[in-house]
C-alpha cells in the first residue's frame, strides 16, 4: 500500500453503554408499596467516547492524556477491533475499523494490560513463537519474525529465559515485542511504562520515540498518566475528559492555556508570623502556600499564583521590610499537569 498521509483517522467516533440504575423509593411511601418501587430497574445511556475526531500523522507520536475515565482506553480498544463503535469509525492505515476489521489488526500492534495473556514457564521466545503461530505466520516465518521483534526491543540475550522471572520493564519490553511481530506501520500503546522503574520507563521511552517512531518510520498513540513522559517524548497531545476531546497541540502549545497565570516562588529566611497573610492581600495575587524548610529554622518555601509576574518586586519589598531574609525569587512555568487539572477541573 501506497504511504498514507494520516495512518490514524478517527472521524466522529462515539462508544456509548447502556447502564442499569435502580430508582429509589419515595420516603413518603411505605410498605410493600415502597418494596416494589426500590426494584424498578432504569436504563440509562452513557457515553464512554463521544464524538472524537482527530488525525495521526506518519511517523508521528501521538500521547492521548486525562483523567481515569476518561475513555482512552475504550478508543484504543476500538481502534484494534476490540470494541465496536456505537457510531462514527476510523481508518488505520487506510482500512475501516468497522468494514475492514481483518486488514486493521493486521496494520496494527497493541499493547494493552500488564501481565496479560503470558505463560509464566514458556521462554520469551516460546511465548513470541505462539503469538506468531496464531497470528498466522508460517513455520518458515516463525522463527525470523521472533527473533526480529527480541532483537528490536533489546531481549535476544533474555530469549531463552523463562516470562516468570522477567523484571517489570523487560515484560514490558515484551509486550512490545508482540505487538511488533507482524510489523506494523502503527502502533496502539496503552500506558506502557506503567509499573516500571524510573531507569527501566525512560529507557522505554527513549526506545519508543528514537527506535520505533524516528528511525522505524512506524506512527504511534499513547496513552499515559505520567505528564512528564508526555512533554518529552510526544510531538502531539491530546486531553480527553469525560469521552470528549477538550484540547489537541503540541505539548508546549497546551501549556499555554495556563499561562495567564504565573507562580512565583520565594524562600525566605527570619520569617515574622504575618509575612504569608501580607502577600497574599495583593491584588495580583491569585493563591499562596507555604511550607517550613527543615534545613533552615524559620524559614519558608512560599509559592504564589499570580495574575502578573511583575509582583514579584512588590512580594521582595514585603520580605524586605518585615525584617525576613530573601534566600530565592524565582518563576516557574506551568507544566503539562497544570494544563490538564485546569481543563478537566479535576485535582
Amino acid at each position: 500500500m501506497a504511504s498514507i498521509d494520516h495512518p490514524i483517522n478517527i472521524q466522529g467516533l462515539n462508544k456509548s453503554f447502556w447502564v442499569k440504575t435502580t430508582q429509589d423509593a419515595n420516603p413518603h411511601v411505605t410498605g410493600w408499596f415502597a418494596s416494589s418501587l426500590r426494584k424498578r430497574i432504569l436504563r440509562q445511556k452513557l457515553y464512554a467516547v463521544k464524538d472524537v475526531s482527530f488525525t495521526i500523522g506518519d511517523s508521528e507520536l501521538f500521547g492521548l492524556l486525562g483523567p481515569n475515565g476518561a475513555g482512552k482506553t475504550t478508543l484504543i480498544k476500538m481502534l484494534c477491533t476490540l470494541l465496536w463503535p456505537t457510531d462514527g469509525t476510523a481508518l488505520i492505515n487506510g482500512y475501516d475499523i468497522r468494514k475492514q476489521p481483518r486488514q486493521v489488526r493486521a496494520s496494527t500492534g497493541t499493547v494493552l494490560d500488564v501481565d496479560m495473556g503470558w505463560y509464566g514457564r514458556l521462554s520469551c521466545r516460546q511465548n513470541l513463537a505462539f503469538y506468531a503461530q496464531i497470528s498466522g505466520f508460517s513455520p518458515s516465518q516463525v522463527h525470523s519474525r521472533v527473533d526480529e521483534a527480541l532483537r528490536t526491543v533489546g531481549l535476544r540475550e533474555r530469549a531463552d529465559e523463562r516470562y516468570q522471572k522477567l523484571s517489570s520493564g523487560m515484560r514490558r519490553k515484551l509486550d512490545v515485542a508482540r505487538a511488533l511481530l507482524p510489523d506494523p506501520p502503527v502502533l496502539l500503546l496503552d500506558e506502557p511504562t506503567v509499573g516500571m522503574d524510573p531507569h527501566s520507563g525512560r529507557n522505554l521511552r527513549q526506545f519508543i520515540k528514537q527506535e520505533l517512531c524516528r528511525e522505524q518510520g512506524r506512527s504511534i498513540l499513547l496513552t499515559t498518566h505520567n505528564m512528564f513522559e508526555a512533554e518529552q517524548i510526544c510531538d502531539r497531545v491530546a486531553i480527553m475528559h469525560k469521552g470528549k476531546i477538550i484540547a489537541i497541540d503540541a505539548p508546549e502549545r497546551v501549556k499555554n492555556f495556563v499561562k495567564s497565570d504565573t507562580t512565583i516562588i520565594v524562600v525566605a529566611g527570619n520569617v515574622p508570623p504575618r509575612l504569608v497573610d501580607d502577600i497574599a492581600k495583593l491584588d495580583e495575587v491569585i493563591s499562596i502556600r507555604s511550607r517550613p524548610i527543615s534545613a533552615f529554622p524559620n524559614s519558608l518555601r512560599i509559592e504564589t499564583q499570580v495574575r502578573n509576574p511583575s509582583v514579584s518586586a512588590t512580594i521582595s519589598h514585603i520580605v524586605a521590610k518585615s525584617g525576613g531574609l530573601l534566600y530565592l525569587v524565582r518563576f516557574e512555568e506551568p507544566t503539562l499537569e497544570d494544563a490538564l487539572v485546569k481543563l478537566t477541573g479535576e485535582q
